[in-house]
C-alpha cells in the first residue's frame, strides 16, 4: 500500500494510543485499496464508518487520515475548537466526555489484565474543567512564522492557531500580538531543519488560583532583541502578564526549556497555591498541569501516608507532595530528591515559605544514582516522568522495603510493568485514576502499596 491509497472501514476499537482501529479484509471495492492488516485512524471514534487515506506504517500498523465520515459512531460529537482533528493538542475532542472517561477506564484495566494483574479501577475521577484546564502551554513558532502547535503525529508541520481551548480564553490575543511583533520587527522564525533563526516558542504559565501569569518568549539569542524591541514587547504584552520574560535556548534541540532568561516585567518566577500550600515556580519548573485536579491528586496521596513518620519524596520537583505532607502532618520528616538542581533550590524556598523548612531536606541528582539510598524512611512517594522508573531505582526501593509506597503514574503502561516487580514484596492496597488531561487519552493513576 502506497501513500494516498484510499481505505474504507468501520472503527471497531481503540488502541493503546487512543486512536480508532479496524482490520482490513484484503479485498478491493469501488476503487479503494483495502489490503490486509490493522489500521489506526487518529481522531476517529468507535462506530465511525469512514473513508480514509493511507499515510505511513508505524510498528506494523497502517496509519490513515480521515477523509469522510459516512456514518458517525454513537460517542462522536462536534468538537468546539476549529483546529480539532488536526492539532496535536487534543486527540479526543471529538468524543463525548463521558465516553472519554469510560475509555480511559477500559484502557487502564486492559493494561492491567494484559500484564497479568488482578486489580482494576472502578472509575476515573472526572476533571472539574473540560476546557481551559491547563496551567501551561508551550506554543511553537514555525519556520514560516506560524504560531501555535504542531499537527498530530508530526514534528515539522505547524498550525497557526486562531483558537485554543486548553489554557485560557485570552491566549489567542497573546499569540496575535507575538505574530505582529515577528512581522513588524522581522524577528526571524526558527527553522528546525537548518537550525537557523531567532523566535522559537511562546510559553504561557498561569497561576489558576493566584491569578499570576508568566509569559516567556523563547529565542535562540537574547542579544538579537535590542532595547527598542524589548520596550515594545513590554508595552504590548505587559498587560497580559505579571511576569514577562525573554528566555534563551541556543541548542539545536527542539525544546522550550531555557538556559537563561531576563525579566522585562516582574520577577523570573510566579506563584501558585494548592490546598493552602504556596509554591514559587520558575520558567523551567515542572508543575502538575491541571491545577484544580492536582489538588485532588495531592489529597489522595496525602491520605495514603497518614501513619508515616519519615517520608522520601522521590522525583519531588518543587516539593508538591512533600511540602504539603509536612504541612498536614506536624510530626512528619520529609526528604526530597530531584534531578533538577533549580527545582531543589525552589523546593527549599517553598518549604521555608510554608513554615516546614525545619522538617524538610532536599537533594539533587539523578534518582538512579541512588544518593538517597542510605535514608531510613517508612514511606516513599514515587512520581517519575512518563518514561517510568529506572531499574536501579526499583531494585533499591525493594531493598529498602519501606512499609508504604505511593506510586503516582502519568503512564499506566509503565506502571503495570513495574508492579510485577513490586509485588514480590508488596500488595496493592488501592488504585485510583484521575482525569488530569481531558480531551486526550492520558490519565493519572495513584497506587498505594503496602509491605507484605
Amino acid at each position: 500500500m502506497k501513500f494516498g491509497h484510499r481505505i474504507q472501514g468501520k472503527v471497531e476499537a481503540y488502541d493503546d494510543k487512543g486512536r480508532g482501529i479496524f482490520d482490513l479484509d484484503g479485498e478491493k471495492k469501488e476503487g479503494y485499496q483495502l489490503g490486509k492488516g490493522r489500521v489506526a485512524v487518529p481522531f476517529s471514534a468507535v462506530g465511525d464508518e469512514l473513508d480514509a487515506t493511507f499515510l505511513k506504517r508505524d510498528s506494523g500498523v497502517k496509519i490513515a487520515k480521515i477523509e469522510t465520515i459516512k456514518t458517525p459512531g454513537p460517542d462522536r460529537i462536534k468538537p468546539p475548537c476549529p483546529h480539532a482533528g488536526v492539532c496535536g493538542g487534543c486527540l479526543w475532542q471529538h468524543l463525548d466526555y463521558d465516553a472519554q472517561l469510560r475509555l480511559k477506564k477500559e484502557m487502564i484495566n486492559r493494561a492491567f489484565e494484559k500484564a497479568g494483574h488482578e486489580e482494576r479501577v472502578t472509575d476515573v475521577m472526572p476533571s472539574d474543567d473540560r476546557f481551559y484546564y491547563r496551567n501551561r502551554m508551550d506554543y511553537v513558532v514555525g519556520w514560516l512564522g506560524q504560531l501555535g502547535l504542531k499537527e498530530y503525529g508530526s514534528w515539522n508541520r505547524y498550525l497557526d492557531l486562531t483558537a485554543c481551548l486548553l489554557l485560557n480564553e485570552d491566549v489567542p490575543k497573546i499569540l496575535d500580538i507575538v505574530r505582529a511583533l515577528i512581522k513588524e520587527f522581522d524577528l526571524e522564525p526558527w527553522d528546525a531543519v537548518s537550525h537557523q533563526g531567532l523566535m522559537r516558542y511562546v510559553v504561557i504559565r498561569d497561576g489558576k488560583n493566584t491569578k499570576e501569569r508568566m509569559v516567556m518568549l523563547v529565542v535562540s539569542d537574547t542579544k538579537r532583541i535590542d532595547d527598542n524591541v524589548r520596550a515594545v514587547i513590554l508595552d504590548r504584552l505587559g498587560p497580559f502578564a505579571t511576569s514577562l520574560l525573554i528566555g534563551e535556548q541556543p541548542a539545536i534541540t527542539d525544546v522550550s526549556y531555557v538556559k537563561s532568561s531576563v525579566a522585562l516585567k516582574g520577577e523570573s518566577f510566579f506563584h501558585e497555591e494548592v490546598n493552602g500550600v504556596r509554591y514559587t515556580i520558575a520558567p523551567n519548573s515542572f508543575f502538575q498541569t491541571n491545577t484544580h485536579m492536582a489538588a485532588k491528586l495531592q489529597n489522595i496521596v496525602l491520605d495514603h501516608i497518614t501513619d508515616s513518620k519519615t517520608l522520601l519524596d522521590l522525583y519531588c520537583g518543587l516539593g508538591f507532595f512533600g511540602i504539603a505532607a509536612a504541612k498536614k502532618y506536624p510530626s512528619l520528616s520529609v526528604h526530597g530528591f530531584e534531578l533538577d538542581a533549580e527545582a531543589i533550590s525552589l523546593a527549599s524556598q517553598n518549604a521555608e515559605t510554608n513554615g516546614v523548612a525545619d522538617r524538610c531536606t532536599f537533594g539533587s541528582g539523578p534518582a538512579e544514582d541512588l544518593s538517597w539510598k542510605e535514608l531510613d524512611v517508612d514511606t516513599i512517594i514515587l512520581d517519575p516522568p512518563r518514561s517510568g522508573l529506572h531499574p536501579r531505582v526499583v531494585k533499591t526501593v525493594l531493598e529498602k522495603a519501606p512499609k508504604t509506597i505511593v506510586y503516582v503514574s502519568c503512564n499506566f503502561h509503565r506502571l503495570v510493568d513495574e508492579l510485577k516487580e513490586f509485588k514480590s514484596k508488596y500488595r496493592v492496597e488501592s488504585i485510583a485514576a484521575l482525569d488530569l488531561f481531558p480531551q486526550t487519552p492520558h490519565v493519572e493513576v495513584v497506587t498505594k502499596l503496602t509491605l507484605l
